[in-house]
């Protein structure tokens, strides 16, 4: 009987937590998955490589506008032209973004879409040393994601378009990344 009444009362009882935890103003996560070159960067490197973010966002359920401080590193190796002429080696970019979100607006789903927006610092550099110096300029991005929940758990999935410079050459990519939500 005590177990029975563990089961009816402990879910009512943990209910309002996991609607106060979902309410958290500021959210940190980790994410990553494949990143696509694209322009001048797919001409040296192979057209897929992989990447690594962490984030901080400020959002909340009244308000659709949210801020996300991003942090990535994306890694291309190089492609076949590329490696017979140098050897075996990649080209990264590291970056750190300040975004803007627009929740997209809908109830009674697990699923929340949103735009995502931002300018920040891009890092390109390639792995061959001295030559191959570091250069850091500005960039821009702009994507679509869904934060997602179930069973307690929050995530995102989002793909976003990267665009910044290195040397004459423009470095763009595409990552499609997924998360969770800490």
């Amino acid at each position: 009987m005590r177990r029975w009444m563990l089961a009816v009362v402990g879910p009512v009882v943990l209910a309002p937590l996991a609607v106060v935890q979902a309410q958290r103003p500021i959210s940190v996560g980790v994410g990553g998955g494949v990143s696509l070159a694209q322009g001048d960067l797919r001409d040296a490197v192979n057209a897929a490589g992989w990447h690594a973010l962490g984030t901080v966002a400020v959002s909340t359920l009244m308000q659709p506008l949210g801020l996300r401080l991003d942090v990535a590193y994306n890694q291309f190796a190089f492609g076949d032209q590329l490696r017979t002429a140098l050897g075996d080696g990649h080209q990264s970019t590291g970056s750190a973004t300040l975004n803007a979100t627009y929740r997209l607006p809908m109830t009674n789903s697990p699923a929340s879409p949103y735009l995502i927006s931002g300018l920040g610092a891009y890092q390109s550099r390639c792995s061959l040393g001295p030559g191959c110096d570091a250069t850091t300029r500005f960039g821009w991005n702009v994507g679509l994601g869904a934060k997602l929940s179930a069973l307690g758990v929050r995530s995102f999935i989002e793909a976003r378009y990267h665009r910044t410079a290195r040397g004459g050459q423009e470095v763009n990519f595409f990552p499609v990344t997924f998360g969770l939500m800490l």
